[in-house]
């Protein structure tokens, strides 16, 4: 997150008219948000993680954060579970297996939030 703050810094000193952020993680998408919210540029600039921790979703439900792209551990292990199953009984598995994610805005953090309760 300290990396991440310092990096927005220079970034928001390069291009001030910026609007939006992507972050790998959602620890960098709240270091950028603390550069941002201190430039006083909150609410002029999206930011988006990826993750769905749950400072990033409180981020999103007080407005500062506009998404996270959240991962689904559960589908995850569900789909290993399957995959294994299946590959003891003989059968070909795909190469590459995708779970999907979901995105959390606004509309439906509560329902994030409420797994970490």
């Amino acid at each position: 997150r300290d990396k991440a703050l310092q990096v927005m810094e220079d970034i928001l000193q390069r291009h001030p008219d910026l609007d939006g952020v992507f972050a790998q993680n959602d620890e960098m998408a709240l270091g950028a948000l603390q550069a941002i919210e201190a430039a006083g540029k909150l609410g002029k600039i999206k930011v988006i993680g990826f993750d769905g921790n749950k400072d990033a979703l409180e981020a999103i439900k007080a407005g500062k954060m506009l998404a996270t792209v959240a991962q689904q551990p559960e589908e995850m292990g569900k789909m290993a579970v399957d995959i294994a199953l299946r590959v003891l009984k003989g059968e070909k598995v795909e190469k590459d297996i995708y779970v999907p994610v979901r995105l959390v805005t606004k509309e439906n953090v509560d329902e994030f939030l409420s797994k970490f309760k």
